[in-house]
């Protein structure tokens, strides 16, 4: 028997180029019956690797290369898991080391069932490690007697002779160096088939492979996929404390009729059966903490909206009952998958979020998700062409042919431009190739958007992980995490809560008013005039021309009618937006399948436009349940042909039990699975569009609230809105101007933040040093460093200086004389002895549009309105 066990795979990082995927394809045709990784430190690859090698039924073997310092000198070590157990050690050991440790005795009480490989060197055999080890020998090893086991030990990181430029250039890339600079004669191990490889190492070291042979032959690894999910409370059963608290938010909600009582009963005993009480609570912890700490965490986000229990423990905001949203879209015993209860969380607060998971359920039981960051397509040309010492200029010439779409391959098929540009050149196309080649390879690690991953024990009993830069962060992806049985959360950073809440805060602050977001009435008449007129800028959802288009054409009257609008504006939907705006406006008759599905279709003309409505049709005609239901959706939803035959036998037998036709059973089956396609979650699109209407609310009731608060975080995009609904810009001064933009009797002051290019160095220095009494006297006073004619034009070409002299081509000409003059004046200040040269000044338009370059918008006095659409829609 033999086994390669030295492979370094492309998450060694720039080191390799062995893709697991390929790796273990490959191993299966050489006739592998075992298996092994080994990279540098780094378990990143071994799940996926587990995964590969049962899919080919290929016995794995995980192990990791690490050089570690015992008696001050490097030691090169291989550590091969023996058992699930040694797995586990493994998994310790990278930790460690990827959390800094080096010295060999931080690594021995990590060693059970753990082989250790120390690779042959001259004086082997007096190296004392205080444990058992192997020798690993190579091909290339001296002959001699050993007195301790020796294992074969073939490192490999290529699969051909070809792939060495390969190599030359990733470890060029890493290096930082050019090609020229890398050691042409790097070490190239390559993938030999299995016969090759046992009849090499037999004919120079036979005892290698009978000593492999009985280490690994009954090696297996079992990995639990059970859930870890973290105790909210040790000291109470979570059943009994999550019963407590929703019946308790109930109550304070003043729910307290029948309806509610018994679905808070079926969604508590699905929720026990399936074992997430604890998740419950903790979600409901998390969401606490955030409103405790004044954030606004908005009305929920996906299908977690219909749960009652979610919204008694105010995970969410929106009542299921009184809305008719299905908890079985959700949570249902026929579907065992974890529960997803996404938490949005106003961007400005995350990280403070992130610390209170970290802190409440402890530092080793939660960490950020890794993510790998490949050689994209621009990226692999620009690594790749630099290394054969291709200029900048160049290189941004040939990445800009490039779409962000396009592959190299696409690109090069698609794009004449481009291919002419790589033909041009022998070295360009050989540097193509290497970089076609290396595209998708993994090139460094970074940190999931969004998830975080916590566990009820020490994580590192379950998957390995590395430092982050004030948390841990898994080695694994979110898909390995969650196949390890552990808890990723996803905490979104949502820009838009962020805004609502400043919204908040600067209306009581200003105003004295202490507006409740949940309770904003969402039929308000004049915020739904708003949608229809469509004036959604910066509103959530609906600010694109598509979607401002499109309320334009439905013209909604009442709040359901603005979530069916964010349902619509989707890919898939938009085929029937004819039809419900035709049907809407009474343009076109509203048609139904059949007079049992009228109730479920009436409030969309007839248009399935909601999965739930695909999951109440299959009840309420085909006799399915709820859990049922959902499944058919989901198997309609991702064009499961197998599964959705079998689903259509039951479905129409069902209908036809209840007194259906076969021809009309098939009839609606066939449009649930249209429109199953494309359906929207209903509970997800009534979250987010109540979150777009509490915007709309504000900019329909507090414009001056809403326009300072978007201001300030994007000047250009808002104020030409602004203009529309009677605001003014007020000049700009030097001696006024704020560093924010700030909004005041419908006025709206532009700040110094505005100015394109303005450093805040320069902004801070105006705030502290002002009021000036003339020009001169401000560039007097001026550092030296600011002296400059590029600092001071945009100031000049807005007007900062207009109170001293409006003629702003005068200020301009003359700035440069002025800086000599100051400068000879040794920074005294004379106020009339400059002689200032005259000059024409600008005209209106050319002020306009200097204007609108440097803040987005013209501000010279004449008609703003007008000129602004000018500005915006020229028409030469």
């Amino acid at each position: 028997m033999i086994a390669q066990l030295d492979t370094k795979t492309v998450y060694s990082f720039m080191e390799s180029v062995v893709s697991i995927e390929k790796y273990v394809q490959m191993a299966k045709e050489y006739g592998y019956s075992h298996l092994a990784i080994m990279d540098v430190d780094n378990l990143y690859g071994a799940y996926h690797f587990l995964e590969a090698t049962r899919k080919h039924s290929i016995q794995p073997l995980i192990g990791l290369e690490m050089t570690l310092v015992k008696d001050e000198e490097n030691l090169s070590l291989r550590f091969l898991a023996l058992s699930t157990k040694g797995y586990q050690e493994l998994m310790k050991l990278s930790t460690l080391k990827m959390t800094g440790r080096k010295n060999w005795s931080d690594f021995t009480s990590h060693l059970e069932d753990v082989a250790i490989i120390v690779p042959y060197f001259e004086g082997i055999e007096q190296l004392d490690l205080g444990h058992d080890y192997f020798i690993g020998v190579s091909l290339d090893t001296p002959q001699e007697v050993f007195t301790r086991p020796i294992l074969p030990l073939y490192q490999v990181n290529s699969f051909e002779k070809e792939d060495i430029q390969v190599l030359q250039i990733l470890s060029a890339v890493k290096d930082n160096v050019s090609l020229r600079e890398v050691d042409l004669h790097s070490q190239q191990g390559i993938f030999l088939p299995a016969s090759d490889l046992e009849a090499r190492f037999k004919n120079r070291f036979p005892q290698a492979l009978a000593n492999l042979q009985g280490l690994i032959e009954n090696v297996s690894y079992q990995i639990d996929p059970s859930l870890k999910l973290p105790r909210f409370n040790p000291e109470r059963p979570a059943v009994e404390e999550l019963r407590e608290r929703a019946e308790q938010g109930l109550s304070d909600k003043g729910l307290t009729s029948a309806i509610y009582h018994e679905r808070l009963n079926e969604e508590l005993a699905v929720i026990h059966d399936m074992g997430f009480d604890d998740y419950f609570l903790v979600v409901w912890d998390l969401l606490r903490f955030g409103r405790s700490q004044g954030y606004y965490m908005g009305m929920g986000r996906g299908s977690a909206v219909g749960s009652l229990v979610a919204y008694s423990l105010d995970i969410t905001g929106i009542d299921p009952v009184e809305k008719n949203l299905i908890f079985e879209r959700f949570l249902n015993r026929e579907r065992y998958t974890m529960p997803d209860i996404d938490i949005d969380i106003p961007d400005l607060y995350r990280p403070e979020f992130i610390r209170y998971v970290r802190d409440r359920y402890g530092s080793q039981h939660v960490a950020q998700i890794v993510t790998y960051s490949t050689f994209g397509a621009k990226q692999a040309i620009r690594d790749v062409f630099k290394r054969y010492g291709v200029p900048e200029y160049e290189l941004t010439n040939i990445t800009k042919k490039i779409s962000f779409r396009d592959t190299l391959t696409t690109a090069y098929e698609k794009n004449l431009q481009f291919r002419q540009v790589i033909n041009s050149k022998i070295e360009y196309q050989k540097a193509f190739e290497i970089a076609r080649k290396i595209e998708g390879y993994p090139r460094q690690t970074s940190i999931h958007a969004a998830g975080v991953v916590m566990s009820d024990q020490d994580l590192t009993d379950y998957i390995p992980l590395k430092y982050g830069e004030d948390m841990l962060i898994t080695q694994y992806d979110a898909h390995g995490v969650e196949a390890n049985g552990l808890l990723k959360m996803d905490f979104l950073g949502l820009r838009n809560l962020t805004f609502v809440q400043k919204m908040k805060e600067l209306l009581a602050e200003s105003e004295g008013v202490h507006l409740k977001i949940e309770e904003i009435d969402l039929e308000d008449k004049e915020t739904l005039a708003l949608f229809a007129a469509g004036n959604t800028k910066g509103i959530f959802q609906f600010e694109q021309p598509g979607a401002i288009r499109l309320l334009k054409r439905v013209q909604p009257q009442v709040f359901e009618e603005v979530v069916a609008t964010t349902s619509l504006n989707r890919p898939g939907a938009s085929d029937y937006i004819d039809n419900f705006v035709a049907r809407k406006h009474g343009k076109e008759k509203v048609t139904v399948l059949d007079p049992a599905l009228e109730d479920i279709l009436s409030s969309t003309y007839g248009i399935m436009l909601y999965q739930e409505q695909v999951m109440q049709v299959a009840q309420r005609f085909g006799g399915f349940s709820l859990g049922k239901a959902d499944i058919l959706r989901r198997a309609m939803g991702k064009k499961n042909a197998k599964e959705m035959h079998l689903m259509k036998e039951d479905f129409i037998t069902g209908a036809m039990k209840l007194g259906h036709t076969e021809e009309k059973a098939n009839q609606v089956f066939a449009v649930m699975e249209k429109f199953a396609g494309y359906g929207f979650n209903r509970s997800h699109a009534y979250a987010y569009s109540a979150l777009a209407f509490q915007l709309a609310y504000f900019k329909t009731h507090y414009p001056a609230i809403f326009f300072q608060v978007m201001l300030n975080y994007s000047s250009s995009d808002y104020i030409v809105d602004a203009l529309q609904m009677g605001f003014e810009v007020a000049p700009l001064a030097i001696n006024s101007i704020p560093y924010h933009d700030k909004i005041a009797k419908k006025k709206i002051y532009l700040g110094l933040k505005a100015i394109k290019g303005m450093p805040r160095d320069l902004s801070y220095w105006i705030i502290e040093n002002r009021p000036f009494s003339s020009i001169e006297y401000f560039v007097t006073r001026l550092p030296k460093n600011y002296k400059k004619l590029s600092l001071l034009t945009p100031l000049v070409e807005l007007g900062l200086f207009d109170e001293f002299d409006k003629n702003r081509q005068k200020i301009l000409v003359n700035l440069p004389n002025l800086f000599v003059f100051v400068e000879e004046l040794g920074g005294l200040f004379a106020d009339t002895n400059y002689s200032w040269t005259e000059a024409d000044d600008f005209t209106e338009a050319e002020k306009f549009y200097k204007e609108q370059e440097l803040i987005g918008v013209g501000i010279s006095p004449h008609p703003l309105q007008t000129l602004a659409k000018q500005a915006l829609y020229p028409t030469t």
